[in-house]
């Protein structure tokens, strides 16, 4: 079974992408703590923003087979150091999620999972629209050996 840890700033979309693909309800809260499924760990946007907390998230990806970073395309700045997925030992893929809102910049949050050391091609993403998930919902399945989620 493949486990995917979620990464992001706070505000990123995890938990939102996570009910999306896993068919649940899509309702906003906020993640606390660590949150183990079956399929996802989804963590807190704090342990990316506040660096005493990255031991954690290198700690809970021993856990999993594949880690998925988030960028909000809506935001000015990224959360992600320089190279920081390098500190990670196993797959990591970029996400740039809210490419529908208004303010939405894909290519500048391409920049900042560029900055933090992840390599495109990086999935585009919208939780309002069902094609936008698809490709990661293939990924999952994927992951698990073809199982439908």
């Amino acid at each position: 079974m493949g486990r995917v840890l979620l990464i992001g700033g706070i505000g990123a979309g995890k938990t939102s992408l996570k009910q999306m693909l896993m068919n649940e309800q899509v309702s906003y809260r906020k993640t606390q703590m660590l949150d183990f499924s079956q399929v996802f760990i989804d963590c807190p946007g704090e342990y990316l923003e506040i660096p005493r907390f990255y031991h954690v998230l290198i700690d809970a990806s021993h856990q999993v087979s594949e880690i998925w970073a988030l960028q909000d395309a809506t935001k000015q700045r990224t959360i992600y150091p320089p190279k920081f997925s390098k500190v990670f030992r196993k797959p990591i893929i970029g996400i740039i999620t809210k490419v529908d809102l208004p303010k939405a910049n894909i290519k500048q949050a391409g920049s900042y999972l560029n900055y933090a050391g992840i390599e495109e091609p990086f999935f585009t993403t919208s939780i309002m629209d069902q094609e936008r998930v698809a490709p990661l919902r293939r990924r999952l399945e994927e992951l698990n050996g073809l199982r439908e989620y």
